[in-house]
């Protein structure tokens, strides 16, 4: 199995690293769907124990090795904040595959809203699956060679979901439009009903397109926040909020806390760029 000396033996591509982690790009073939693959070892260099995930509309596919045994589970569309940190101090070694908004239906063809903000055993959804990554995770003795494995796991699993094809063209829509845009508005440009969006994003992506639209929208004053000199009064106005009461009300509904609260505690919260 792979061990921390593994961060600095790796010789592929990586989107961010660090002293004991790795954020790394799939094949090419599967970045409309996974974002990144995740390789972590949270012992010595240990996170916060308030280290709390923020929602990002996606899901993630947790693989988490304690000193017995491996956990696999998938955590499904995440509208709410997640306080992680606790848990994932105890482990030595995390592996995640972080999937886009939506991105999971290609390899898990079953109603997404079953899982939102919920997690499942990996075991009781496919065992197969289950079986080819934790075995790849045992016998692997380079991050190289396990990426290489997940890649050809994971495209050996695309299937062709008509879904997918008519919802990613949305998606992308409401993304590089940072949230600004109506369901009204999304129904007149794709000439579907605002009712069969609905359909479609509760089927493929887990959630409502206006959650889906207040979720982009808060990630990217999230963003503003963080890269920014700047105060959340002038971020409500850079992204579309009507007023300064709309905007904490949206950041407190996704969140869970003001955008003040968040500013003093940032290095607590971790959203997802990709």
């Amino acid at each position: 199995m792979i061990t921390l000396n593994s961060i600095k033996q790796y010789r592929g591509a990586t989107l961010i690293n660090g002293v004991d982690y790795l954020y790394i790009p799939p094949h090419a073939m599967l970045r409309p769907y996974i974002s990144h693959y995740t390789v972590s070892f949270p012992k010595p260099h240990t996170m916060s124990d308030e280290y709390t995930v923020l929602p990002s509309a996606s899901s993630t596919l947790c693989i988490f090795v304690d000193s017995k045994r491996i956990i696999s589970s998938l955590c499904g569309t995440n509208t709410r904040a997640d306080k992680v940190g606790s848990y994932a101090n105890r482990m030595k070694l995390l592996l995640l595959i972080k999937f886009r908004a939506g991105g999971s239906f290609q390899f898990f063809n079953f109603m997404q809203t079953e899982l939102t903000d919920f997690s499942l055993a990996l075991n009781d959804i496919d065992t197969k699956l289950t079986s080819e990554i934790e075995n790849e995770l045992e016998k692997s003795e380079s991050i190289d060679a396990l990426v290489e494995t997940l890649d050809t796991i994971f495209i050996n699993r695309l299937k062709d979901c008509y879904c997918w094809n008519y919802v990613s063209p949305i998606i992308n829509k409401i993304i590089t439009q940072n949230g600004n845009m109506t369901t009204r508005e999304l129904s007149s440009e794709f000439f579907y009903s605002e009712k069969h969006i609905r359909r479609l994003f509760s089927k493929c992506v887990g959630t409502t397109p206006k959650m889906f639209i207040r979720i982009v929208r808060v990630n990217n004053a999230l963003r503003l926040l963080q890269n920014l000199p700047v105060n959340h009064v002038d971020v409500a106005a850079q992204t579309g909020f009507f007023d300064q009461p709309h905007f904490i009300h949206d950041f407190r509904a996704i969140l869970g806390l003001t955008p003040q609260k968040y500013i003093c505690n940032m290095s607590d919260f971790y959203n997802d760029e990709f």
